[in-house]
């Protein structure tokens, strides 16, 4: 990854917001925090080339938010960071594409995660 990866983090707990997003610039990446998945949608989301999300949110779901975004012409890849994995259906979980760390996300985790989503090599 280099300085011009930019990341959306959408969580309803601004504390889990600014976290993540002050650990990601420590590894040298752009992030911006949304507390909403409409508050992202109402953005142009193709500008990020990753979003890391809650699955349990108001409103619309990660899931729900990985599924619009698929949907687009550029598919913005999702990562989703839930403290309740056993909440995620069995349908999403037999799915090949779906990028699922549990809370709290370890570091090095989130990482490896964000390198895999976008192509790169773990180091």
């Amino acid at each position: 990854m280099d300085e011009n990866t930019l990341i959306a983090i959408v969580d309803d707990d601004e504390l889990v917001r600014t976290s993540l997003a002050g650990l990601l610039r420590s590894f040298g990446i752009g992030a911006e925090v949304f507390s909403s998945a409409g508050d992202l949608l109402a953005t142009d989301p193709d500008r990020f080339d990753c979003v890391v999300s809650d699955l349990q949110m108001p409103g619309m779901t990660g899931l729900d938010l990985r599924r619009v975004l698929s949907e687009r012409d550029k598919a913005v890849p999702v990562i989703i960071v839930t403290a309740y994995p056993e909440r995620v259906p069995n349908v999403f979980r037999s799915d090949d594409g779906l990028h699922l760390l549990e809370k709290p996300a370890d570091s090095s985790q989130l990482i490896a995660c964000i390198e895999t989503v976008l192509g790169q090599p773990k180091g």
